[in-house]
C-alpha cells in the first residue's frame, strides 16, 4: 500500500528568542583573571530572567500537541500526518498556537519593564544594545506549520539509465519501508507504556484492613491509557486491522472500569492486570 496517498510530512518550526547573550568583553576578563585560555571559559547573560518562561512553556505546549498527533518519520524532527486527520489536526493545533501568541503579546508588552528590570540585574554587564526594538521583537517569534507530500519511489526524475533507477528505486523502497516500520513501532509503543503502567500500578496497589493505601494511583492511570486508545486511529497510517483489535480490546478490558472500582477490589485489579499483561504479549507477538 502506497503511504504516500495516505498520509502527509509535517515539519514545525517554532522560533522564541531565548534572551541568552554571550559577552565578549567579561569573557576576555574572566579568561584572563583566572589564567585561561581565551574562550576556554565562556560568559553568557540571561538578559530576560524568568519573563520568557510563559512564551517557552507555550512553545513546548505546540509541540507536544504535534507529537501527540503525529508520528516520527525523519531525524531532522519531520512527522507524519494520517490525511485522514489533517482536519482535525489543524482544528486541534489552532488552540495551543494561539495561546503561544498570546503569551508573545504578553511578553511583548512587558518588554519596557523587562529591560528596565535587566538593568538593575545585569549591572555592569547590562548593554541597550543587547536587546532588540520593541518594533522588531515580534520577528523572534513564531510558530509555521508546513506540510508535505510523502515522497514515492514511484516518481524517479533523473537523468539515469533503467538499470541505475531500478537500483536507487529498490532502495528508497527499502528505506521507506523501514521508515513506515519505525512509524509502526512509535505508535506500539506508545500504546505500550501506559498499559504497562496499568499493569504495574494495579498490582502494587494496596488498602490496609485499617483503610490506609500503599502505592496509591491517580485516575490519569486509566484516562492515560483512554487517551492513547483515543488517538490511535488518527496515527494508524496503514489502518492496520492489528492496531484497531488491540484497541477494541484494551477498551473492552482495561478502560471499562472506573478508577474507584479498581480501588475497591482487589479482585477486580488482579483481574484487569491480568487483562493487560496478555494484551502487551499480543502486541509483541502481532507485530515481532
Amino acid at each position: 500500500m502506497d503511504i504516500s496517498t495516505r498520509a502527509l510530512l509535517v515539519n514545525t518550526t517554532v522560533r522564541v528568542w531565548s534572551g541568552e547573550k554571550r559577552d565578549k568583553a567579561i569573557t576576555r576578563e574572566i579568561c584572563t583573571l583566572k589564567g585561561a585560555e581565551d574562550n576556554a571559559v565562556r560568559a553568557n547573560k540571561s538578559l530576560l530572567g524568568g519573563y520568557i518562561h510563559g512564551v517557552q512553556t507555550a512553545e513546548r505546549a505546540v509541540r507536544q500537541a504535534v507529537n501527540e498527533r503525529t508520528l516520527p518519520w525523519m531525524d531532522d524532527g519531520t512527522r507524519i500526518l494520517k490525511g485522514a486527520a489533517f482536519m482535525a489536526f489543524t482544528e486541534t493545533m489552532a488552540d495551543p498556537i494561539r495561546a503561544f501568541d498570546s503569551a508573545v503579546d504578553a511578553f511583548i508588552a512587558a518588554y519596557p519593564e523587562i529591560k528596565y528590570e535587566a538593568r538593575g540585574r545585569l549591572g555592569d554587564a547590562y548593554l541597550d544594545t543587547d536587546f532588540p526594538s520593541q518594533a522588531r521583537l515580534r520577528e523572534r517569534f513564531g510558530v509555521k506549520l508546513t506540510y508535505l507530500p510523502v515522497p514515492s519511489t514511484a516518481d524517479f526524475r533523473v537523468n539515469l539509465s533503467d538499470d541505475e533507477i531500478a537500483a536507487v528505486r529498490r532502495n528508497a523502497e527499502e528505506a521507506l519501508r523501514g521508515t513506515v516500520n519505525d512509524a509502526v513501532r512509535a505508535l506500539l509503543d506508545r500504546l505500550q507504556e501506559p498499559v504497562a503502567r496499568l499493569s504495574t500500578r494495579l498490582r502494587l496497589f494496596r488498602r490496609a484492613s485499617n483503610g490506609k493505601v500503599q502505592h496509591p494511583f491517580r485516575d490519569s492511570l486509566i484516562e492515560n491509557v483512554r487517551a492513547i486508545v483515543r488517538l490511535a486511529p488518527t496515527l494508524n497510517l496503514l489502518d492496520d486491522p492489528r492496531i484497531g483489535e488491540l484497541c477494541a480490546d484494551i477498551e473492552q478490558h482495561l478502560t471499562a472500569h472506573d478508577p474507584e472500582q479498581l480501588r475497591n477490589s482487589a479482585r477486580l485489579r488482579e483481574s484487569v492486570a491480568d487483562e493487560a499483561d496478555a494484551i502487551l504479549r499480543r502486541m509483541q507477538g502481532a507485530f515481532a
